[in-house]
């Protein structure tokens, strides 16, 4: 198997890289191939990044420096800040790590390991990440978990072998308080109901969703992207569109909180595409479609996720 070798001398850190905020215009570009997603911690979760580089090495290579240049986007916290980076190599579908003993100081050791983890399985063709420590293994390879941000993770290990007990596993796309970025977070709803067919089963599972995403729990930092007085008055589901039916009077919400109405627009469409067999989102108002609901929110057709989302701007 042909493998790709990198290496950075012990106790050094990578070359310096040019960082350049997302633009729509490059997101719709060829050039996508040179933005990357990388994880940091934001309100204590894993919250993923979308980062434009301009130099021409591959995606590892830039998830790599960017990860371990001890840099983070403001507001945001980099677990690897003070942690070195020896050595690194992709050999097949996998990239093998080593960095120093830092990495296992303090109790982020498991969040060091996500953050490192997910940014890495982001990367095209990369499925597995091997992590040593001065050259000692941490003993297994790592894979992207099944779910992010999992609240009450004690549950999934009773659960994992049960598919009517894991498709109860939302994930939902709230926000973080000042409403600039979407955190993605992996519950297991006490709101499902089990149908007698797979169309009843989806729209249960996106009612649900929706119910979570309006109400969100008091456990966790972050704040609903619905502006309040939201009314939902029916969800349907049909050829992979989630029509989402919303009172008129929501309208008059979006329009009074404007600067928060396209990220409200995408934690529905992210929360519900998240969801298997739906792929896009249908907003209605009264039954009724609309062409803007601010200057800049088209909802006039079905929407469907854009790959990039929390992009870095300045």
């Amino acid at each position: 198997m042909f493998c790709v070798f990198t290496i950075v001398g012990c106790g050094a850190q990578p070359s310096n890289i040019e960082i350049t905020p997302v633009t729509t215009d490059l997101i719709t570009s060829p050039s996508d191939n040179n933005i990357i997603m990388v994880y940091y911690t934001k309100a204590s979760f894993l919250t993923p990044v979308s980062i434009v580089v301009k130099n021409a090495e591959t995606q590892v290579d830039n998830a790599v420096n960017i990860l371990f240049s001890g840099i983070s986007p403001e507001g945001f916290e980099n677990n690897l800040t003070n942690v070195t980076l020896n050595s690194y190599n992709i050999c097949g579908d996998t990239v093998n790590i080593d960095v120093s003993e830092e990495f296992l100081k303090g109790d982020i050791t498991a969040r060091r390991i996500d953050q490192i983890v997910y940014t890495l399985t982001d990367c095209d063709n990369i499925f597995h990440v091997n992590i040593t420590v001065n050259g000692d293994s941490l003993g297994t390879s790592f894979e992207r978990p099944l779910f992010i941000n999992l609240q009450n993770s004690e549950e999934l290990e009773k659960d994992k072998d049960n598919p009517d007990e894991l498709r109860k596993y939302l994930v939902i796309f709230y926000t973080d308080k000042d409403k600039d970025y979407l955190i993605p977070v992996t519950i297991k709803s006490d709101k499902v109901k089990v149908g007698s067919q797979k169309e009843s089963k989806v729209e249960d599972l996106a009612k649900a969703a929706l119910q979570h995403l309006i109400e969100t729990p008091d456990n966790i930092n972050v704040l609903a992207t619905f502006p309040k007085g939201i009314e939902i008055k029916s969800l349907q589901i049909a050829d992979g569109i989630a029509t989402v039916d919303l009172d008129t009077k929501s309208l008059l919400n979006f329009i009074h909180e404007a600067k928060y109405a396209e990220i409200a627009i995408e934690s529905v469409v992210r929360t519900l595409t998240a969801i298997d067999d739906i792929e896009k989102v249908q907003f209605l108002f009264n039954g009724t479609k609309y062409g803007y609901v601010t200057s800049n929110v088209s909802v006039e057709n079905p929407i469907k996720p854009d790959k990039w989302y929390n992009i870095l701007t300045d």
